[in-house]
């Protein structure tokens, strides 16, 4: 009788353990993302009477940075900078009753959803996500900064004829190889072909090369040093115009390399640059505008960070 009662007792008190384990276990879990919650509503930024808090900044960088991404002190620092100044420029937009049209949401939505698997009801999901119509409203803001930025013809050659060290080019060559996973079919091949013209080695490229690039009869393209690895550079700057290689084995299986033509160092001229040389002109005008317009802000408004709300160091600009 004895042992019956123990019998009884012993699975009650297991049950009991077990549900004050995971009974504890769900109370840490709800507490957890109770400070979890609490925490997101700390206050970052504050600009005026608007206050950000950690979860709009997080809100902020997911729509930038891909989920999953480890970000290190430094990006997260360039972010809140980053966040700082679009938050001031969005400021500033509604301050000037700056305003989205309907033409002008409708053309952003459409570029969204091109970038989206096809679903149900998501034009309208994201029409709804009050930051993207903010980022929108502060593209149009700096558009309206700098819009009128043109380069000019002369800009452009002041700056080729500053830069010109820029756009030398270095000695390249022009490569086409073929490539088997047998390396007997790779020597036949090699020795066959030592002394063939390029037409036969391009046609020996589409009938026996294992290579995405054997249709077009194994061209690899133009490299310049640094561009293949160590040792296959090696062999394929060592040869002369038109000759080819000793087999060379890698991990894709057994090559055999073409020199088809050897390119001088050489200085780009303007006019092969000049497109370039417009987009980087342009790029800094821009950004100097931007920036430009982002200290006055700053004059302007009164704003904080609060740098001990963040769960990393701050290494950005507000934290100088």
């Amino acid at each position: 009788m004895k042992k019956t009662r123990l019998l009884i007792i012993i699975p009650a008190i297991i049950v009991m353990a077990g549900g004050g384990f995971f009974g504890y276990r769900y109370i840490e879990q709800r507490q957890k993302e109770k400070a979890e919650a609490k925490k997101g509503q700390l206050p970052v930024l504050k600009i005026e009477e608007i206050t950000y808090s950690l979860s709009d900044f997080e809100n902020y960088v997911r729509q930038i940075i891909p989920r999953g991404q480890d970000l290190d002190n430094e990006t997260l620092s360039q972010l809140v900078d980053q966040f700082v100044e679009d938050k001031l420029i969005l400021y500033s937009a509604k301050m000037r009753k700056m305003e989205l049209s309907d033409s002008e949401k409708q053309a952003f939505w459409q570029r969204l959803i091109r970038d989206y698997p096809p679903q149900e009801g998501l034009k309208e999901q994201l029409a709804s996500d009050q930051g993207l119509e903010d980022s929108l409203l502060v593209a149009k803001y700096k558009y309206e900064k700098i819009k009128e930025v043109v380069v000019t013809e002369d800009e452009i050659k002041a700056y080729y004829q500053e830069h010109k060290k820029d756009f030398l080019v270095p000695e390249r060559v022009m490569v086409s190889h073929i490539l088997v996973s047998s390396s007997d079919l790779a020597v036949e091949l090699q020795q066959k072909l030592s002394k063939a013209d390029e037409t036969a080695f391009r046609q020996a490229a589409r009938n026996y090369s294992e290579a995405p690039d054997a249709y077009k009869g194994g061209l690899m393209g133009v490299f310049k040093p640094g561009d293949l690895p160590y040792d296959m550079e090696k062999v394929v700057f060592g040869l002369e115009e038109g000759k080819i290689s000793q087999v060379f084995q890698s991990p894709y299986g057994y090559h055999i390399f073409r020199l088809d033509k050897r390119y001088a160092p050489a200085l780009l001229e303007e006019e092969e640059v000049s497109r370039k040389i417009r987009n980087i002109l342009m790029e800094n005008k821009v950004k100097d505008i931007i920036e430009k317009e982002v200290e006055e802000l700053k004059a302007t408004y009164h704003w904080q960070v609060f740098t001990e709300n963040l769960p990393f160091k701050n290494e950005g600009k507000e934290n100088a």
